[in-house]
């Protein structure tokens, strides 16, 4: 069975998940723009997946920048299941 494990970073609005993809990368971090699991029922519809090996970064940057972000979730992928645990 594989198991996989990432981060999802929440916005209030596509346009603010559009332009911290945008930084991130331009940081280069490994971020990707996604369209949100059912899950998760938050914010504009879109997050950001942060691989597990990169989220102290962009926790940092989180942390100090002027981005408005909504929430933070730790995803577990167990075969087809998610699981989904929001940290902040």
């Amino acid at each position: 069975m594989q198991q996989q494990q990432y981060y999802l970073i929440t916005f209030a609005s596509t346009h603010a998940a559009m332009a911290a993809e945008s930084f991130l990368k331009k940081e280069d971090l490994n971020v990707k723009l996604i369209p949100l699991p059912s899950v998760i029922s938050a914010g504009c519809g879109f997050a950001i997946r942060v691989q597990v090996e990169v989220f102290s970064s962009v926790e940092t940057w989180l942390k100090q920048s002027a981005f408005e972000w909504s929430k933070v979730y730790k995803l577990e992928k167990v075969g087809s299941r998610i699981e989904a645990k929001q940290l902040k």
